[in-house]
């Protein structure tokens, strides 16, 4: 398999006829079935098919379509060239004339015209540094990215494909955004028009003017979705692949990782200090250390001298669960009873001998599950059951590239080795999900699971969270994390983050706070490292960095009512958590901001995330001020210069926004939705009118699908500064919410829910001096 090879469009056929009421062209006197079906909210299913060359779509999850429609903004003309209408009926995307659609043995593509100065955005898991995607070639097929390039590759670049396939492609063309998905498992790619001369040596390093999206095999299925806007494209895509189940409330916390914490003593330890240090924590998480051997499914007696049972009931005092590693490589070794089991049941993936597949990694020789059929899924499930019931209160899915050390992985075949490789590869991973989240439903059937998981492919949005892999201690990660999972977040997969701090190599001072100044907010937050590398644990640092650390870690927590909302909004409309700005605004220059993003519709964060650097320049966007969040000033939107300070970080809030915090400062990892302060963000003599629904239930369980959910409803109208509040419960499923209402700014009068209330002044901390606000009541 060659990264970074692509089809080259010259050695392709191209139909010579299309039949639009037969629904076949023909390329070099054979007959292919081409047909574009309709679905609501203008989706479109472009599908070729031909028994001779394709068996069929090899896809494990279905995706979940919308009803069909009679609406055809998408058509099929002359010689299979496609046509998408824009919203004045004008073509906004159409064929290359003559070579639309074409074939070489079983590859495929497609080549668009785009229209003047197209953007390109999305991509899946791409670290290329840049949230604009102009000019690139890419290839989706995923890598063990430490195992499969080297240091000097990886070690303060991009590297391309890595851990997580996601073929989708946003294209904005004026103010319309299209989407392009290509739901196919073998190695897809693309090519973007756009020239960078910055990445242009020799002329043939120039990308094609036309945009290109095919497969190197697999049957040719395209989904075009017309949005008009980025927010309504992103919401289709979501409903399409699946929206991510609202996770336990647990696991929008802090998460403490290290490669190297040895068992129960280590685990204590550290509980001990987060509570000694007041920093909240939600769980702890081992590394391959708890393992017997590397033994899956085998916990260490040494690690565990009472059983992780013991170790989990102790940890449960102050909230907090272990998160063990799963990697799918089972150790090959007769004797060893998983091993055993499996080879029993036929479960593993074989070669082209007809024995067991085998690589190499951590256990040694190893073998792998075939996860491509339901059997071994089934198989798998079972063991995750007893591993959850042992008290483990989620997993991490690693190696799941799947990684087999220096062994050619193409060697491992499906199906009792009836498929090949290419086929299931970019699916290993989901695959996996698939069968580790049944296992945890068994072991808790009424409890929400929590799966971490390096790779993936479309569909694991409904199983797992994703970090964005091995990364760094050094600043290029800093920066690229921000475009990275700007573009996980634009491609279906909004429950994402990378290790923070950098798990490989020394972290400085200086970096660990950037870092954690820029990501406190990040969908997930795990702080996680290498074995032999400098601690990472806040309290391991000086006084004074421990200090920033805490801060953030304890400001995250503080506005977990607003992050769990958000993804509570994110299970009904598709709207992701971290956004980019042109998400919510249309500003001019907005389209390539890659340094700067959105924590939901409401709080903008532009972090320092360069080496050095002493100030930097932010963007505001839109007609009205922003709230800073250091000094508590109304800032008029526009381009303003910061400069940066030790403690602070720029944070600003958005003109007529509620936010839901906890209650105070949090100094540990409680939590309760139903006691909560609604900050209101009122600029003097503002004029406007906000809205608000909260919802509230008990974080964990799916009680809240059967109405075990309280919702608030609160809105705000200003006129020239004179507020009113109106809190109105509309469902008590899980108990009366106690509102307590902070204003921002300085209103001449308030009333709530008719009633004039007294205004009390306050104190709050966000992430500078404490601030003046007014309490009401």
């Amino acid at each position: 398999m060659y990264f970074t090879k692509y089809p080259h469009r010259a050695n392709f056929s191209f139909p010579q006829g299309f039949d639009p009421e037969g629904r076949t062209l023909e390329i070099n006197g054979q007959s292919f079935r081409g047909e574009v079906a309709s679905y609501e909210g203008d989706v479109y299913h472009v599908r070729v098919t031909n028994d001779a060359r394709w068996d069929g779509n090899k896809c494990l999850e279905s995706l979940i379509l919308p009803p069909p429609s009679e609406r055809h903004r998408l058509k099929a003309i002359e010689n299979f060239e496609l046509q998408l209408l824009g919203r004045n009926g004008s073509p906004i995307l159409r064929s290359v004339a003559g070579e639309g659609f074409g074939v070489c043995g079983k590859a495929h593509l497609f080549q668009f015209e785009v229209g003047e100065e197209p953007r390109f955005y999305g991509m899946g898991e791409k670290n290329f540094a840049t949230f604009e995607l102009s000019g690139y070639r890419t290839k989706y097929w995923n890598t063990d990215v430490w195992g499969d390039f080297s240091a000097s590759q990886w070690g303060d670049g991009p590297v391309d494909p890595p851990y997580f396939a996601t073929p989708y492609l946003v294209v904005k063309t004026g103010d319309e955004y299209i989407g392009l998905l290509l739901h196919n498992p073998y190695a897809t790619f693309m090519e973007t028009p756009g020239i960078d001369e910055s990445r242009v040596f020799v002329e043939w390093q120039r990308t094609s003017n036309h945009l290109i999206v095919g497969s190197e095999d697999g049957e040719p299925n395209l989904w075009v979705l017309y949005g008009p806007s980025l927010r309504e494209l992103t919401q289709k895509l979501q409903k399409l692949v699946g929206v991510t189940p609202v996770p336990p409330l647990w696991s929008l916390g802090y998460h403490q990782s290290r490669w190297g914490y040895a068992g129960h003593d280590d685990l204590m330890d550290l509980d001990a200090q987060f509570e000694r240090h007041k920093i909240p924590c939600d769980s702890l998480w081992m590394d391959l250390d708890y393992m017997d051997g590397y033994r899956i499914f085998k916990t260490s007696e040494t690690a565990f001298p009472g059983g992780a049972t013991v170790t989990a009931a102790a940890l449960e005092k102050n909230g907090r669960r272990i998160v063990p590693i799963l990697d799918p490589g089972v150790k090959f070794e007769p004797g060893y009873a998983v091993y055993e089991d499996g080879h029993k049941q036929d479960v593993f993936c074989r070669n082209a001998e007809g024995k067991e597949f085998v690589g190499l990694v951590w256990p040694g020789e190893t073998v792998f599950p075939d996860f491509s059929q339901g059997r071994p899924r089934t198989w798998w499930a079972g063991y995750v059951y007893h591993f959850a019931r042992e008290g483990f209160g989620g997993t991490w899915l690693d190696m799941n590239d799947p990684s087999t050390g220096p062994v050619d992985p193409q060697g491992m075949l499906f199906n009792e080795g009836k498929e090949p490789h290419a086929a299931y590869h970019n699916q290993y991973a989901l695959g996996m999900q698939m069968a580790t989240h049944e296992g945890f439903l068994q072991a808790k059937p009424n409890e929400r699971p929590f799966i971490l998981s390096r790779s993936g492919f479309i569909g694991s949005s409904k199983h797992a969270a994703i970090w964005t892999g091995d990364n760094l201690s050094n600043y290029f990660y800093l920066k690229a994390s921000i475009p990275t999972s700007l573009g996980l977040s634009l491609s279906g997969l909004p429950f994402n983050g990378p290790d923070l701090g950098g798990f490989g190599g020394d972290v400085t001072d200086d970096l660990m706070v950037d870092w954690t100044k820029a990501g406190f907010l990040f969908p997930f937050l795990r702080n996680h490292c290498g074995r032999g590398q400098r601690p990472q644990e806040p309290f391991n640092f000086p006084a004074p960095v421990m200090g920033v650390l805490r801060r953030y870690i304890r400001l995250r927590y503080k506005l977990l009512p607003y992050l769990y909302n958000l993804f509570v909004q994110q299970e009904a409309t598709g709207d992701p958590i971290m956004r980019p700005l042109l998400y919510e605004f249309e500003d001019a220059g907005l389209d390539r901001i890659d340094d700067q993003f959105l924590i939901g519709p409401s709080v903008l964060q532009a972090p320092f995330i360069d080496k050095d650097q002493k100030t930097r320049t932010v963007i505001l966007p839109g007609s009205e001020p922003w709230y800073d969040a250091t000094n508590g000033d109304w800032v008029e939107p526009g381009t303003v210069k910061v400069k940066k300070g030790r403690e602070t970080t720029p944070l600003y809030v958005r003109c007529g926004a509620i936010l839901p915090m906890q209650p105070g400062t949090p100094t540990d990892n409680r939590k309760e939705l139903r006691e909560v302060h609604f900050h209101l963000f009122i600029p003097p003599t503002w004029s406007g009118e906000t809205e608000l629904e909260y919802v509230a239930d008990d974080g964990l369980t799916f009680d809240y699908r059967n109405g075990a959910r309280s919702t608030l409803r609160v809105t705000a109208v200003s006129v020239d500064g004179n507020l009113a509040i109106r809190a109105q419960q509309t469902a008590n499923g899980f108990g009366a919410i106690n509102p307590t209402f902070v204003v921002h700014g300085e209103p001449k009068s308030v009333r709530v829910n008719g009633a004039d209330v007294a205004m009390n002044g306050g104190k709050v901390v966000l992430t500078g001096k404490p601030l003046d606000v007014k309490v009401l009541g």
